[in-house]
């Protein structure tokens, strides 16, 4: 049987609450007087302890509470006006009254950490350029590899992990090296691994280059690919995974490409659901970019024309019946991943919920790849509940996570005006 608290029974043994042998609610009124027994000398040290405790029991969900008032029913204390308010503005609650706190979770206000998001380096872009020079160019052009120290005192950089160097050569292309666990090498950039997977794309820029490493390399299994529209993520990314699913027998690690997007509509009014059938005809409209994507990377334009003529299946049809299967976000509860990488696009509409059960799912030698435009932050859903905060206060930090931040649009000219006018 379920058993309701009374405020003199929490004041007296504000402990009571984690006795897990007993099923406890508690009415919304003794928040209220927990909150008045606050300003009494005698009795507040126990009603601040007995509320933090609360707090503690209800995130967990271990404890019911009763009769919690709808908006107009809210009282006339400030902590409640407050509330009011914070619900009327449909925003977040930041605040260090701890039962103020309390009341908010149980109306389902969301609450902000203002330390969390400090700790947010939003410059962070995983790489860091610097010019080349005569000496770079006599001392260093045949070092492979180097201490993190030396190299950062050699080069006057600050390398965190994960994280690549673009050298702007003198002579040369760019070299780009990465730092990995205290070592930094120079990474290879020969496209053969890409161009035996049929992969005829070629990087824009020494950033495109380290975004598509980022995702061919199986010693990260969580990579994220961030930037505005039209700085080419999808193609970079389909072209790193497709290298470790069908190029050279060495790289082929991965047996599934799976890939996933939230089924969020720009405009909601014009959302008509999602479609009959299969997985895959229900996300087809949501996915349409990932496959007009695979289709750009693999299929010439005579290929197309003669598919169109002829009927013959393109190598991206090919391609995604062998490779490609789609997954509902949703529906990926319980799963566990092997042999396989996940793609999810647009990931930035996830909340932390969601978020943290995705990258849950990858077993040991999988990979998972998350692409979007964090700092667009599209359609402002999850306000305060993102699920990039948290993974984001990691960045340069684990050797679990690499991460890409993208800024050049070579879409086209009209998309780059589009990005500007619209940001």
């Amino acid at each position: 049987m379920k058993i309701s608290i009374d405020t003199n029974i929490l004041t007296n043994n504000p402990e009571v609450v984690f006795d897990d042998s007993r099923e406890f609610v508690i009415s919304f009124t003794v928040l209220r007087e927990l909150d008045k027994l606050k300003r009494n000398p005698d009795l507040k040290r126990a009603a601040q302890q007995a509320i933090k405790n609360l707090r503690v029991q209800i995130d967990a969900g271990k404890i019911e509470v009763l009769n919690v008032p709808t908006m107009e029913e809210l009282g006339d204390s400030p902590d409640e006006m407050i509330i009011k308010d914070t619900l009327a503005a449909n925003a977040s609650f930041l605040s260090e009254d701890i039962n103020a706190t309390v009341i908010a979770m149980t109306l389902g206000i969301t609450l902000s950490n203002f330390e969390a998001e400090s700790e947010i380096d939003y410059g962070y872009t995983g790489y860091v350029a610097i010019d080349g020079t005569i000496e770079y160019e006599t001392d260093f052009v045949q070092i492979r590899q180097m201490q993190l120290e030396e190299f950062n005192e050699k080069f006057g950089t600050d390398l965190k992990e994960n994280m690549y160097c673009i050298v702007d050569r003198i002579v040369d292309k760019d070299d780009i090296w990465l730092n990995q666990s205290g070592v930094v090498n120079r990474i290879s950039q020969s496209m053969k691994p890409f161009r035996d997977a049929d992969v005829l794309l070629t990087p824009m820029d020494s950033i495109q280059m380290c975004a598509m490493h980022a995702v061919f390399d199986t010693h990260v299994p969580l990579t994220v690919i961030d930037g505005r529209i039209g700085t080419g993520k999808t193609l970079l990314v389909l072209a790193g995974v497709l290298a470790r699913a069908r190029g050279q027998k060495r790289y082929q690690d991965f047996d599934t490409i799976y890939v996933s997007k939230p089924p969020v509509s720009v405009n909601r009014d014009l959302y008509t659901g999602y479609k009959p059938g299969t997985t895959d005809q229900k996300m087809s409209g949501h996915l349409g970019g990932i496959k007009s994507n695979l289709e750009f990377i693999l299929d010439k334009r005579e290929d197309k024309k003669r598919s169109k003529e002829m009927g013959i299946t393109t190598l991206s049809d090919a391609v995604w019946m062998e490779l490609f299967e789609v997954k509902e976000i949703d529906e990926a509860q319980g799963d566990s991943l092997h042999n396989s990488v996940w793609v999810i696009d647009e990931w930035q509409l996830l909340n932390e919920e969601s978020a943290k059960m995705v990258m849950s799912r990858i077993s040991d030698g999988g990979k998972i790849v998350l692409v979007g435009d964090t700092a667009g932050q599209t359609y402002g859903m999850n306000r305060a509940n993102e699920g990039f905060k948290p993974l984001f206060q990691w960045l340069g930090k684990a050797p679990e996570f690499n991460y890409i931040k993208m800024d050049r649009i070579y879409r086209s000219p009209l998309a780059e005006f589009i990005a500007d006018v619209y940001e």
